[in-house]
């Protein structure tokens, strides 16, 4: 009787062991999932903010782009092409002075080809994002610049408009 007794306590340990062994391996496996699920999770994120990043800066370029390549020949269309990427009071004041600029353009057969150098993101929230660039410009004109560089150093404000980011504000930084 005594062997037997010794015997089911034998079994009694192992089974509480084994239990044991169980749970623990359980709360591993739910603090490793817990942990994947975090980082798939913080990983979704920080790609989801790269691609918005691109979006910002191939949006401002763009803009940039429009604004300082500029064509006597063609000079309504690229007006038109900066309006597009326009918003807000950077838009309104834009367009309020793009017959004015057009004019002037054509006059002076002004022909301008512009490259943006180099852009970075200065500071960023959910709707807007303030965006560096340093740009420059090649200008011939009826005055007698011949094919003269021009440098642009600007803050741009790019603005999410209806899931498409748009300049909103553009500044000549000193």
């Amino acid at each position: 009787m005594a062997d037997r007794l010794t015997a089911l306590l034998h079994a009694l340990r192992r089974t509480d062991r084994l239990i044991a062994a169980t749970i623990g391996f359980a709360i591993v496996a739910a603090v490793f999932t817990g942990l994947a699920a975090t980082s798939l999770r913080d990983h979704r994120a920080i790609e989801r903010e790269r691609i918005e990043n691109a979006e910002i800066l191939d949006a401002a370029r763009s803009g940039i782009l429009a604004m300082i390549s500029i064509r006597d020949a063609s000079a309504p269309d690229d007006v038109k092409k900066v309006l597009d990427q326009s918003t807000g009071a950077f838009k309104t004041d834009f367009e309020a002075r793009s017959a004015a600029f057009v004019s002037v353009v054509q006059q002076a057969k002004v022909v301008t080809t512009g490259d943006v150098v180099a852009q970075g993101i200065e500071s960023r929230d959910d709707e807007t994002a303030t965006v560096l660039v340093y740009a420059t410009s090649s200008v011939t004109n009826a005055a007698g610049a011949e094919n003269e560089t021009r440098s642009w150093r600007l803050r741009v404000t790019m603005t999410d408009d209806h899931n498409r980011y748009k300049m909103s504000k553009v500044e000549f930084v000193a």
